[in-house]
């Protein structure tokens, strides 16, 4: 029978070890701070477990820093004033994104000498583990509390703290030896199979390497002639690649692509994608970990869309076309095979969403009266590039009976103003996808990007009044950039800038467009597409 040499998708773990900071000989009279997430019910829990420390322990307790979301990184100088403290407890994890940022922090703390408590509920604490190895860290401090927390009463609140201040004193005062990880064995890097469909498919598939969809074999020829469409140095570095923060290299990533179903021509694009995610404003630590549904969704631009063949007309979300398709998922698989995102261990989204297979479309341009997303971020409309955001999957727009532009926008703002989609809560700015019909009459009746983007604003405001007060004191927290900078303090907008809603058009015929919801990403990332 003959055989096949296939080539390792994985790179395994970086193999770091960090050792945690030297433990408390005793907490009386430590100088113990406080961080607090500002997931619902934290400050309640600290102001349970820090009286009790206090009376119990004889700790001093020193400041509370309290986070403006739980996908916000501690920063320089929230650690210089942790830095005058003996210990650090920080709460709490328990959805995706507070998990896997409480950890980031966790290990930062300890790597500064600051022996820290990291609390995460029983529903993530698995997760935190996973990324705390990954960070070569397995042994931090991780206290599991029982899961939820958002939604528990007061009373149960209050007694989980309790019952969680004795394992925050051993997690400060009894730390244990560094247990060694469990060495997983790993294929080699390049593995001899049968040539038979059936037998290398059930391979990929046990070894994990797979998006739940049968894969490309990556033979040595077929990852060689991608890495001849884009002329970089097979070895050079391209990375960390979050959440296991491995290092890839572009070999590694062209090793993807061929699975993913990517030509040659295509792996330039693959390789711009992998970049603009790896730019901090694209926050993509946050996106693979949370329980929202959030992907990161590529929108192409320039000459490079039509010399690929990419879809930017008729059902520009879905399925038929192979360049978006494959370029989409070589992306995701990049961050599964290298990054180590994988569903349950390190992607804890509660429901997921189809663009975690692959999520990418074209602007398209041709039909657009207005100028592209990319000449509108200071690009020439001969440059080809890659914008990415982190995203949900769309809400459709049906604009039935319609005939002007002004009745067009007042359904955006009627999507827009629905309570429950991501941008009430994170100010990243929605992304409005208008298919070409849409465009055409708004473009008739004068509206422009900006004038659109103008009437997004100051009419997409939703009254506080439809929300609970405990929703309307997070949102006064988590968007305090709003109610600081938009004199409107009785409704919450989408937006807190007209220049943060994005829009692009793309489509074909008929009288939809889509609101995107976006969260985590600061803005969109945009790179240019460097092809031979």
């Amino acid at each position: 029978m003959p055989g096949i040499t296939v080539m390792n998708p994985h790179i395994a773990d970086n193999g770091e070890t960090l050792m945690l900071a030297p433990q408390l000989a005793q907490l009386k009279d430590a100088h113990v701070a406080f961080v607090d997430n500002s997931k619902v019910n934290a400050d309640l829990f600290l102001s349970r477990v820090r009286p009790m420390l206090e009376d119990m322990y004889g700790i001093k307790s020193g400041i509370t820093i309290r986070k403006l979301a739980p996908k916000d990184e501690l920063t320089d100088d929230d650690l210089r004033q942790l830095a005058k403290h003996d210990a650090v407890i920080q709460c709490f994890g328990d959805c995706g994104t507070s998990t896997s940022i409480s950890v980031f922090d966790g290990v930062r703390l300890e790597r500064l000498g600051i022996p820290t408590a990291t609390v995460c509920s029983t529903a993530f604490s698995g997760a935190a583990r996973s990324q705390a190895a990954g960070r070569g860290m397995c042994d931090l401090p991780i206290i599991e509390i029982p899961h939820p927390m958002h939604t528990a009463p007061a009373d149960a609140v209050k007694e989980r703290a309790e019952a969680a201040v004795g394992h925050l004193v051993d997690a400060l005062t009894k730390r244990h030896e560094k247990t060694p990880q469990d060495v997983v064995e790993q294929p080699a890097e390049t593995v001899e199979l049968a040539d038979v469909p059936e037998t290398l498919q059930e391979f990929f598939f046990k070894q994990g390497w797979t998006d739940g969809l049968p894969v490309v074999p990556p033979t040595n020829e077929a990852v060689s002639a991608m890495l001849a469409g884009a002329g970089r140095d097979p070895v050079e570095k391209i990375g960390p690649i979050p959440p296991k923060m491995r290092i890839a290299t572009v070999e590694k990533i062209a090793i993807n692509a061929v699975m993913a179903g990517c030509r040659p021509e295509y792996f330039p694009v693959v390789l711009a994608a992998v970049e603009a995610v790896l730019d901090g404003n694209c926050r993509l630590y946050g996106i693979q970990t949370a329980t929202n549904n959030s992907s990161p969704l590529l929108i192409i631009n320039g000459p490079v869309a039509e010399k690929l063949g990419m879809n930017a007309r008729g059902n520009v979300f879905g399925q038929g076309c192979r360049a978006t398709a494959t370029i989409g998922r070589a992306l995701q698989l990049v961050l599964r095979n290298i990054g180590g995102d994988l569903p349950g261990e390190t992607d804890m989204s509660t429901q997921g969403q189809t663009g975690k297979f692959t999520f990418c479309i074209a602007e398209n341009e041709a039909e657009s009266p207005w100028e592209p997303l990319h000449v509108e971020h200071g690009f020439m409309r001969e440059d080809s590039t890659v914008t990415v955001i982190g995203a949900s999957a769309g809400h459709n727009v049906f604009t039935y009976g319609c005939e002007t532009g002004a009745e067009i926008i007042d359904h955006f703002v009627g999507a827009l103003t629905a309570l429950g989609h991501n941008n009430i809560i994170f100010p990243t700015g929605p992304l409005l996808v208008i298919g070409p019909e849409h465009a055409g009459v708004l473009a008739r009746d004068g509206y422009t990007k900006n004038s659109i983007r103008e009437h997004i604003f100051k009419n997409a405001r939703i009254p506080l009044s439809r929300f609970g007060k405990r929703t309307v004191r997070g949102l006064r927290h988590r968007r305090a950039g709003w109610f600081s900078k938009v004199n409107d303090p009785d409704h919450i907008g989408v937006a807190d800038r007209p220049e943060d809603i994005s829009i692009v058009v793309a489509g074909g015929a008929g009288i939809h467009s889509q609101f995107v919801p976006t969260s985590f990403s600061y803005h969109p990332v945009i790179r240019r597409i460097l092809s031979l």
